[in-house]
């Protein structure tokens, strides 16, 4: 090819791309934009979230460091500090956890239901939100009226959270033991055994526990 074809290809190729750029530029620096704006969101939001709880562990370590105080009042506190500015941590969910431990020793199954609300619906991590319904259900059932009955009923209808479907069968058995349905307890809690059987990871003490519970309705 001679200079003056080579010149004329580019120069048609340049118009080609000045065309192409006329018709899409400003949509392909608008994608571009928005990629650099979602990376800088995201890198931002790790940085905050990391900071969230670093921040958050600080407050669950002063939670934790109320308890050998034995004040319950300032572990409601943090607890209550911990959900409202660092919800979307685990810290938020055990704090919680742990506040609600301490007003059941307390004897004030009230405030523990507060916090095992709190947890049941808003933590972030499935395992906590799993622990914390579980035992909201068994302090439903202990109280025993028909309005805790029916918010436990509720609670267990739900799905139950991956790996913990033997211990939402077991609630259940304890929700029908409750109302003295015998036959419909026992069958709740063989079913239960059945998948803790199958699911090594289950600590024996729990196991032992079921074991105890089969035993009162008949056996295995």
């Amino acid at each position: 090819r001679n200079t003056m074809a080579l010149d004329l290809e580019e120069q048609e190729q340049i118009a080609n791309l000045k065309s192409f750029w006329n018709r899409f530029g400003k949509y392909i620096l608008g994608v571009v934009t928005a990629a650099l704006f979602a990376y800088a969101a995201m890198s931002a939001w790790n940085w905050y979230q990391r900071g969230q709880s670093a921040e958050a562990a600080k407050l669950y370590e002063t939670l934790i460091g109320t308890l050998s105080k034995n004040d319950r009042d300032k572990t409601y506190l943090a607890a209550d500090d911990l959900q409202k500015k660092f919800g979307g941590t685990t810290y938020a969910a055990m704090g919680s956890l742990v506040a609600a431990k301490i007003a059941m020793d307390a004897n004030d199954p009230a405030k523990a239901q507060t916090f095992l609300k709190w947890t049941a619906s808003k933590a972030s991590d499935d395992a906590y939100r799993a622990l914390a319904q579980m035992r909201l259900v068994g302090l439903l059932i202990d109280q025993g009226s028909d309005a805790a009955m029916s918010e436990a009923d509720q609670i267990l209808k739900a799905k139950a959270v991956s790996g913990f479907e033997p211990l939402w069968l077991e609630r259940r058995g304890d929700w029908f033991l409750a109302q003295q349905k015998i036959a419909e307890a026992r069958k709740q809690y063989l079913d239960a055994w059945k998948l803790m059987e199958k699911d090594k990871s289950f600590p024996e003490d729990s196991k032992r526990l079921l074991k105890v519970k089969i035993d009162a309705v008949g056996g295995m």
